[in-house]
């Protein structure tokens, strides 16, 4: 993180002191995090990748994303489900504008932007099922960390782990018992739900959960050692580690409406609430996109 007073200047206008990594270099250049093994094991070139309709669509978008992707976001509190979540959605906004230290390069369209509406969204699926403060807590933890370790724009199937580890490490106080202050004015405690949910979220539903289930099974992650899971769970908590990652899941494919009209196929939506959020859903990238 930057010096204070750019923390200061960041809470100040609703910006981060990070920038989003842009697609071109300043000689037009690709970035290369544009040019990852992952597209490469594809094809065989930028320009190939560019003759593909497709592909070239993403481009476009992530361009056009790429001019708002810094911008303040405060304003989509207005849109807020309920008093909690608006009040959730400006904390832990802070939080992502003045704590969070993740990396800039996985590109716009999984930038500040995604991040503040899955947190919103992540809400919206909290007040239809009707969840208490520790589950609507854990699922705002969820939306700020996980894509904050994307080393480029595409699936980068593993960037869940290096998040969760993120997530990990900076709950380190957390997890001894004591929840870490932040610079945004809140404390952070550790949830293992949160962590199993931002680990597994880049993979397929029946690996997820399987895992999540025999983790929580044996009260056990090989990674946090001897660490109870059970009892990072906070006071309160109802939903199971299971639902957490459905509902989190369900929340970081909603915006998937951002990539188009054939962005977000809705018989992937794994909770009975999700559905009816799709158009609160677009009218969040609406309102993102207006303001930009």
């Amino acid at each position: 993180m930057e010096d204070t007073d750019e923390i200061t200047r960041a809470q100040a206008d609703g910006r981060a002191p990070y920038r989003v990594k842009r697609l071109y270099n300043a000689d037009g250049s690709v970035g290369s995090h544009f040019l990852s093994r992952e597209l490469y094991s594809f094809v065989e070139s930028w320009e190939v990748a560019m003759q593909d309709p497709g592909f070239a669509e993403i481009i476009d978008n992530e361009l056009e994303i790429e001019q708002i992707a810094d911008e303040p976001l405060g304003h989509l509190a207005a849109l807020a489900s309920s008093e909690r979540a608006r009040a959730l959605y400006l904390s832990w906004l802070a939080f992502i504008n003045c704590d969070l230290q993740p990396w800039t390069t996985g590109g716009s369209i999984h930038f500040r932007p995604h991040w503040a509406r899955v947190l919103l969204l992540s809400q919206a699926l909290a007040d239809a099922e009707g969840l208490p403060d520790a589950d609507a807590r854990t699922l705002a933890a969820a939306a700020a960390f996980h894509d904050s370790r994307r080393d480029n724009p595409y699936l980068d199937t593993g960037h869940g782990a290096r998040a969760a580890r993120y997530y990990r490490d900076f709950c380190e106080d957390g997890v001894l018992g004591v929840p870490r202050a932040t610079r945004a004015g809140a404390a952070l405690a550790f949830d293992a739900r949160a962590y199993l949910a931002v680990y597994w979220h880049d993979r397929d539903d029946a690996e997820g959960e399987e895992a999540i289930e025999d983790a929580f099974e044996a009260d056990r992650a090989p990674e946090l050692g001897d660490l109870s899971l059970s009892a990072t769970v906070p006071a309160g908590a109802q939903a199971t580690p299971v639902e957490v990652y459905r509902l989190f899941k369900d929340a970081d494919a909603l915006d998937r409406v951002r990539l188009g009209p054939h962005g977000l196929d809705e018989r992937y939506l794994r909770s009975s609430h999700a559905p009816e959020l799709v158009p609160f859903a677009r009218t969040l990238v609406e309102r993102t996109r207006a303001r930009g």
